[in-house]
């Protein structure tokens, strides 16, 4: 096998068209639409690797924004009971789990926080002890609460979802709800440019899981990064006068940042 990531090739949708001939998501309940199909790539790994990289792509967001600083997991689901009615059912598909993730900003003085579904879909078999059988479907439920928008990190959408089409040859594809009708989805639009980083990642995620990919560097060996990030969030807003203050002849942007981030790692390290 190649250690060379095969070229990621993607390519608006197209109704119709011989290479997307692969049916879009149904909603089971009428008064919802139907999801809208976007884009869609060859996929450079086979069904079974997609749960393992959808799962990097739910608990790793910020590897895929600098505008999240990371997310918080607040409750796995995996029963009907559990499922709140906000995740969409679908037909001919049978939700499995769901995480209900929170999504920190990496500046919540600018944006907001927001709360997520994750949900995950297995086609329906009739044989549950197949092992061939695996999840094909991820859908993205952001949680709005009444009267509130969502923030700018987020794409303007009601529902996105990740699919692994077992088509021949294989391929992967985001359909989405927009939030209005009126939401541009061509090539050129911020929607559709979103949905291309984040099947570009899934591919990607995908692709490394296929190859064993391993790490080269562990980071957060000493210092564990959650409090050091809701810390050094502190410090910042703390101390952002200093930059306007500084004596020095040094570029006061660059240097506050690095005492800040000094003084952070400091308090941990004890």
């Amino acid at each position: 096998m190649t250690s060379h990531r095969p070229r990621f090739e993607p390519s608006p949708w197209k109704p119709g068209s011989e290479c997307h001939t692969a049916s879009f998501l149904t909603v089971a309940s009428p008064e919802v639409v139907d999801f809208l199909p976007l884009i869609t790539c060859p996929a450079s790994f086979p069904s079974e690797l997609f749960e393992v990289a959808i799962d990097q792509l739910v608990h790793h967001p910020e590897y895929n924004s600098t505008l999240i600083l990371r997310s918080e997991t607040i409750k796995e689901m995996t029963s009907d009971s559990e499922f709140p009615p906000e995740i969409p059912r679908l037909k001919d598909r049978r939700l499995v789990s769901s995480t209900h993730r929170k999504l920190l900003p990496r500046r919540p003085g600018r944006d907001a926080s927001l709360e997520q579904y994750c949900s995950l879909y297995q086609p329906d078999n009739p044989n549950e002890s197949d092992p061939s059988w695996h999840p094909d479907t991820l859908i993205l439920t952001p949680i709005i609460p009444a009267g509130e928008s969502l923030p700018y990190y987020h794409p303007s959408v009601s529902h996105l979802a990740f699919r692994y089409m077992d088509s021949s040859p294989p391929k992967l594809q985001i359909e989405v709800i927009p939030l209005a009708a009126d939401i541009p989805t061509d090539p050129n639009a911020r929607l559709y440019r979103t949905c291309l980083a984040l099947l570009d990642t899934l591919d990607r995620y995908g692709w490394g899981a296929l190859t064993n990919y391993k790490k080269r560097v562990n980071h957060d060996c000493l210092v564990p990064r959650e409090p050091y990030q809701d810390l050094y969030l502190v410090m910042r807003e703390r101390h952002k006068h200093l930059i306007d203050t500084w004596q020095e002849v040094t570029d006061p942007l660059k240097h506050v940042f690095e005492v800040k981030n000094d003084v952070t790692f400091g308090l941990l390290f004890h």
